[in-house]
């Protein structure tokens, strides 16, 4: 009788190890995917880029407009091709992922995929209304990825004595600064279209050559 409860208690405790190993396995496979999803969309919306420039030997397409059209091209590369090496910088330090970080890559990948399309917009008809959706679709980027950064920190400096209240305070900063730019760029989107796209272009280029830096770039220092 004791020794069928023993086996039944160490079976039980099997089962747990395995179910526990499988989760794991499940967290880390799910990290693999998410990689090779975020890799392919941003893929598949430079690919789109490109074959959304006209040709100047095409009916109606000048070569003013190829080269007003390969300008669009290079702004909507520098947007995408920032935020997936912010986003890819920030993923090297998760060694998995949940459900929720799963759910906010998901709406950042969808907020990205349409700011090649309101860059265009924007760029061919600096309107208010053009500016004043692109500022909402780069705020929603900029959001979710502020976002994965946390869950990144958050991941990496789990052991680190100290370092929560260091995460937050930086993380409390950056959140201030992105609210605060971003709704003043939206604001005056209708007051001032072309200056505001003026300053996302700025935006842009500096992003792309003084990024933001992550746990990573902390821990090397």
């Amino acid at each position: 009788m004791r020794k069928n409860e023993n086996n039944k208690i160490a079976s039980r405790k099997q089962i747990q190890q395995r179910l526990i190993r499988m989760k794991q396995k499940g967290a880390a496979e799910f990290k693999e995917h998410l990689d090779n999803l975020n890799d392919g969309v941003i893929a598949i919306i430079l690919t789109v880029m490109v074959l959304e420039v006209p040709l100047p030997n095409q009916a109606g397409v000048s070569y003013r407009n190829f080269m007003g059209s390969i300008f669009i091209f290079l702004v909507s590369f520098f947007v995408v091709a920032n935020f997936w090496y912010d986003l890819n910088r920030m993923l090297l330090v998760l060694n998995r992922v949940t459900k929720k970080m799963i759910i906010t890559d998901f709406v950042f990948l969808a907020a990205l995929s349409v700011i090649p399309m309101l860059t265009k917009w924007m760029m061919l008809e600096p309107t208010g209304l053009a500016v004043f959706d692109y500022g909402i679709a780069y705020f929603i980027a900029n959001l979710m990825k502020l976002i994965i950064s946390a869950t990144a920190w958050e991941e990496f400096f789990n052991e680190v004595e100290g370092s929560p209240k260091m995460f937050s305070m930086r993380l409390g900063r950056r959140l201030v600064i992105v609210l605060v730019i971003n709704f003043i760029l939206i604001f005056l989107a209708y007051i001032m279209p072309r200056w505001v796209l003026l300053a996302y272009l700025v935006l842009t280029i500096y992003n792309f050559f003084y990024p933001e830096k992550t746990a990573v770039d902390q821990k090397v220092k």
